[in-house]
């Protein structure tokens, strides 16, 4: 039984060995290489996406409102534009309104002067 135990425990070692070096892989895998600083991490890099990916829904929001705002904006002065057409409508017909009114006028008026005048 005392030969068994060294080789147990030599076994022991060289398993556990194994483990440390696969944590350490596992570990400069997903904090960085001490070793290759240079590297970037797993979790620096899925830092870095998420980080990107927040500003890009920031500027995505941003883009949203902003048309909307833009749409607003335009609407309103398609509003004015068309209460402004409507007036001006109005205002030509009331014209063309006066302007018969004036002619119809004019031929009484000549009518009236060329019958006196024979």
């Amino acid at each position: 039984m005392t030969e068994e135990r060294p080789v147990q425990a030599k076994e022991c070692f060289e398993h556990h060995m194994l483990l440390k070096g696969q944590l350490d892989r596992i570990n400069k895998f997903l904090f960085g290489d001490p070793d290759h600083p240079d590297d970037l991490s797993v979790t620096a890099k899925v830092n870095l996406m998420f980080n990107v990916l927040l500003e890009i829904k920031r500027w995505a929001i941003g883009a949203v409102f902003t048309f909307a705002g833009c749409l607003i904006f335009l609407g309103s002065h398609f509003a004015k534009m068309d209460n402004i057409a409507e007036k001006l409508d109005t205002h030509i017909r009331q014209t063309d309104a006066a302007i018969q009114n004036l002619e119809q006028r004019l031929l009484n008026v000549e009518e009236i002067v060329y019958k006196r005048g024979k």
